[in-house]
């Protein structure tokens, strides 16, 4: 006969190495640093702050389990559980298992809830919290018939209803009379008790153990292929917009004090690139995410990674961006909205970060591959995700599936509410390690992408045509034409407007006419030689540069700023004896000035002073590009070996700590004799029950007293 289960400790121990594992890895938390054996492991599990987190990772119908098991009494049955959320016990049974192999919860014929859970879902279910005057469930269960008999129709509009009601007429003074609501500040409450007893001992109305499947129209194609076509346009469309940041090195956008790039700056970059502004934003973003683009404090550019994507083939380049931004912790389409707090959000920036974005984003994207025939709509998006991540708000979850469309979409992953091809083989990449995934996605861009073309056809009328996608070498054409139209065809169009943007960009017109003289089957007409000799000629009459800081001084003690080492990342551009220029900050270029042994003066736009205070606030310093943050805990090591750790120390081959010990005693729900160091050095030992470990800080309650007390770990001393 098996023993009963007598604690969480007991249930853990009863794991196999295979559940361990799974418990770890959902649950990466409890294994940073590794328990030293099973109690110290279920003690972590319970604490609160683990437990909370732990909560974040439920399905709707595992937080109703959870909420039904923190009202009901401690040690109720599954049967009584299952009634409590309108379902039966077989129905509930996965949800069970996996609650219990989260640890959340132990027990077989008695469930029981970890105490933080219990004690912390104050309003679980819509119920009231619980109150000292609450009345017993026999007494609420009499009040609620005496009422049902004379205005049932009222009772069943409030049983389903929230805790709190207002009304101050005849009907809230009956209801109140009888003890159905009770008055709570300007409001009336349902004491828990009693609202149970509205819901004939229901927790919840309904269980909702599958997911809600998505829904929109069916999938159709009037031309076999079309859909993978466009995806496939969209991918390539998306590596052109990206090489579009080479234009960075002459006309760089600047960055935000508060880090990312002006709205301005985007919107102009994606008009330039003939974009829509959330496409290129999707694009930038996840560049950004692939270390492709970083900042020093002050400007936009290429990193040095640039290059070496550069020299990769194209389908290696979209493989890249497309991974980058699958595992990437922000929304490129939520950019320009305001936050909670009224700011408005910057594209590569922390206020576009959102936590968990990445885990929703994969479960979204294997929710649309399990209806590949459907055109998914928004709404049915938002309730599946919503049951996989009750505890989200809704309008996140709705930002985030409009999100997932938008920039899915502009990386050729997603048409409509539908997974193209080059989707679905990301769905399964998600699962592969980064160099499996890479080459997966590759792959399946070549296989569907048709095979680029070598060769462009000119007119007269200045226009090009590249028959089919353009090769590698053809893409610097796009730089100096407008495009007419896309599709099995590229159409270009030179003008002057786009030939002077491409001599202000830096580019080469012979270099150009040396591609077209080798690309085109027919010699270059004349009247383009005469449009790009026109503007070439034109081009560069007036010269524009950029500055920041105006440094002005003595010709010798601007010498001596030059000739210092440190002015060396200044940059400074000598405009006459007395006069120089920078690209830096005026607060970096103080800083410099202060280090080269100078005594500067900050100084306003009139040539005066700046008060002290001003100067104090001038920003200095590059940003770091290279600072990044990482979502959530991860497992400091593989699951197999930590829990080979553990059962280690389970078994007694590794000595316990002080916090292990303490930990056991916590799993165990035992007393022990611990010493405690008091301000003066001595030790006072008490018989105390530990309850809690948090944060260096132990609560625990004395034998024979009904206070707690809370002592720094450090202080504690175990025989």
């Amino acid at each position: 006969m098996t023993a009963p289960i007598r604690s969480l400790a007991d249930s853990l121990r009863r794991f196999g190495d295979d559940r361990l594992e799974a418990l770890l890895v959902a649950r990466p938390d409890l294994a940073s640093p590794v328990p030293r054996g099973i109690g110290p492991l279920a003690a972590r599990a319970a604490g609160a702050t683990s437990a909370r987190r732990a909560l974040d990772s439920l399905t709707l119908p595992e937080l109703h389990l959870v909420e039904a098991l923190a009202v009901l009494e401690d040690g109720v049955s599954p049967a009584r559980l299952a009634a409590a959320v309108s379902s039966d016990p077989a129905s509930i049974s996965p949800e069970l298992e996996r609650l219990t192999t989260l640890a959340v919860l132990w027990g077989e014929d008695a469930l029981h809830l970890v105490r933080p859970l219990r004690e912390g879902l104050r309003t679980p279910a819509g119920l009231a919290a619980e109150h000292p005057e609450d009345p017993s469930p026999e007494e609420a269960l009499r009040r609620v018939e005496a009422v049902r008999r004379r205005a049932p129709e009222v009772l069943d509009a409030l049983a389903w209803g929230p805790p709190t009601v207002q009304g101050t007429g005849t009907l809230a003074g009956r209801l109140r009379q009888a003890g159905i609501v009770v008055a709570d500040g300007d409001a009336l409450r349902i004491p828990r008790p009693v609202h149970l007893a509205l819901r004939g001992g229901r927790v919840r109305r309904s269980h909702a153990a599958q997911r809600p499947a998505p829904e929109g129209p069916e999938l159709t194609e009037r031309i076999p292929g079309s859909r993978t076509a466009q995806a496939v346009e969209r991918a390539v469309e998306a590596l052109r917009l990206l090489g579009t940041v080479r234009s960075f090195d002459e006309d760089p956008p600047g960055v935000l004090r508060r880090g990312g790039i002006p709205q301005r700056d985007l919107r102009r970059l994606a008009e330039r690139a003939g974009a829509p502004l959330l496409t290129y934003a999707t694009v930038l973003q996840s560049a950004w995410e692939a270390g492709l683009l970083g900042h020093d404090g002050q400007e936009w550019r290429p990193t040095a990674d640039w290059d070496a994507h550069r020299l990769q083939g194209a389908e290696q380049r979209w493989a890249e961006l497309v991974l980058a931004w699958a595992a990437g912790h922000h929304l490129a389409a939520v950019v320009g909205t305001p936050d909670s707090s009224g700011t408005g959000r910057s594209l590569m920036s922390d206020l576009t970060r959102r936590d968990g974005v990445r885990t929703r984003r994969t479960v979204l994207l294997r929710i649309l591959r399990t209806s590949p025939g459907l055109d998914a709509t928004e709404e049915s998006l938002a309730a599946a995700l919503s049951w996989s991540f009750p505890l989200v708000p809704a309008e996140v979850i709705r930002e985030e599936v409009a999100a997932l469309l938008v920039e899915g979409r502009a990386l050729g992953l997603l048409d409509g509410g539908a997974l193209t091809l080059l989707g679905h083989e990301l769905v399964l990449a998600l699962d592969e390690d980064v160099t499996a995934a890479d080459a997966r996605l590759a792959a399946a861009l070549t296989e569907a992408a048709p095979p680029p073309v070598d060769e462009v056809l000119l007119d007269a009328d200045l226009t090009a045509v590249v028959p089919g996608r353009p090769a590698e070498r053809l893409l610097p054409l796009l730089d100096w034409t407008e495009p007419i139209s896309r599709g099995g065809a590229l159409t270009l169009r030179f003008t002057a407007a786009s030939v002077r943007r491409a001599l202000g960009d830096g580019r080469d017109a012979q270099a150009l006419l040396a591609l077209l003289e080798d690309a085109s089957r027919s010699p270059v007409p004349q009247s383009l030689r005469y449009l790009l000799q026109d503007e070439q000629r034109r081009h560069g009459r007036l010269r524009i540069s950029r500055a920041q800081t105006v440094l002005t001084a003595e010709p010798e003690v601007l010498d001596l700023l030059q000739a210092a080492p440190e002015a060396t990342s200044l940059g400074l551009h000598r405009l006459a004896p007395t006069v120089a220029i920078s690209l830096g900050d005026p607060g970096y270029a103080l800083q410099v000035a202060r280090q080269a042994g100078l005594a500067p003066q900050a100084v306003g736009a009139d040539g005066r002073p700046v008060p002290a205070d001003l100067s104090h606030s001038l920003r200095g310093g590059p940003v770091d590009p290279d600072l990044v943050t990482i979502e959530g805990p991860a497992l400091p090591l593989p699951a197999a070996e930590a829990v080979a750790r553990i059962r280690a120390a389970e078994d007694g081959q590794t000595e316990l700590s002080v916090t292990d010990r303490l930990l056991e005693a916590i799993a165990q729900e035992t007393e022990i004799p611990m010493g405690i160091v008091d301000g003066r050095g001595g030790v006072v030992v008490k018989r105390a029950r530990p309850l809690s470990l948090e944060g260096g800080r132990l609560r625990a309650r004395e034998h024979g007293h009904d206070e707690e007390f809370t002592v720094l770990v450090h202080r504690v001393a175990l025989d």
